[in-house]
């Protein structure tokens, strides 16, 4: 089945090409995979939270299918209520909440439609856009591969001349 042998080593072009690639379509994932979550009227409030620094905020798109009070909770790392907000939504209404951290830490947000099927889109809003930065290494690693490989390229395209003895 799997018989030993060996595998020629990879050129280090290829590595960064590899690496270069993964961390583009890593952060491509990263930011443009947002699907939105299907709240249903009998499931509990919907709780959500993450390690945010100054500056950072919570974006928040809640669609609710029937009228119903909308009410969303912001909670620090010790679970103390930040702010609670309620508002009054009618079917097929949507609501956008944008919740600006004032200091750094782990804070979690609980949204409540009260018995009422919801369709809910979360982002997180970085001040300092530090998830951006697998953009601008991954384009890094790219470039150098690909000039690698260029240079590799021309290195081969030379013509070796060499007398044989007979």
């Amino acid at each position: 089945m799997g018989g030993g042998g060996t595998a020629p080593a990879m050129k280090m072009s290829d590595v960064f090409i590899l690496t270069g690639l993964t961390l583009l379509l890593g952060g491509l994932f990263m930011h443009a995979w947002v699907s939105p979550i299907d709240h249903g009227a009998e499931d509990p409030p919907y709780t959500n939270g993450a390690s945010m620094m100054k500056g950072d905020a919570f974006d928040l798109r809640i669609t609710v299918e029937e009228e119903t009070t909308l009410r969303i909770v912001l909670k620090d790392d010790t679970k103390a209520i930040l702010s609670a907000e309620s508002f009054v939504l009618a079917a097929g209404e949507t609501q956008e909440k944008v919740i600006t951290m004032e200091d750094g830490g782990y804070y979690t947000y609980e949204i409540d439609t009260k018995g009422v099927n919801a369709s809910i889109e979360t982002s997180i809003e970085r001040k300092y856009m530090i998830d951006m930065l697998p953009f601008p290494v991954g384009a890094i690693f790219l470039a150098y591969g690909l000039y690698q490989r260029t240079e590799s390229e021309e290195e081969s395209d030379e013509v070796l001349d060499a007398e044989l003895d007979a």
